[in-house]
């Protein structure tokens, strides 16, 4: 049975609100929590090198690991994958390639994100955000 948007959107968001409850308790270093807008405008969230990221416009949710390159704290890589849920249902594995700095407890970041879809159709896609992440 397929459920509406609203009843999507409910979901996905008690998946970041539990999320970010378990990443604020559970941390030791600060996590962060913002805004990403682009292909997917939603909530980001990062600790230790992990994302998860929660896609209103497309009601999809990814989990990404992420490691900076040698010697540069602003450019990092990872992969991880996505799930979409919107007009059909799709799963991709994906790559990350992003920058990143700080401004006081603010992180703006922008990431490009080349995924290949494997569940209802194979594509490739390049999809690709920006956003600020509140660092606590």
């Amino acid at each position: 049975m397929r459920t509406n948007w609203r009843e999507q959107v409910k979901y996905l968001m008690s998946i970041v609100v539990l999320g970010s409850l378990l990443i604020t308790t559970s941390a030791v270093a600060g996590p962060q929590v913002g805004i990403m807008v682009g292909s997917d405008n939603g909530v980001s969230i990062r600790h230790h090198g992990y994302q998860v990221e929660v896609g209103i416009n497309d009601a999809s949710i990814a989990l990404d690991k992420t490691y900076y390159f040698n010697n540069s704290p602003y450019f990092y890589w990872g992969g991880g994958v996505k799930w979409q849920d919107h007009s059909n249902r799709k799963l991709g594995a994906r790559a990350v390639f992003g920058a990143a700095t700080k401004v006081e407890d603010f992180v703006f970041f922008a990431e490009a994100k080349p995924i290949f879809y494997v569940v209802n159709g194979a594509s490739v896609q390049l999809e690709g955000t920006l956003g600020v992440r509140y660092q606590f």
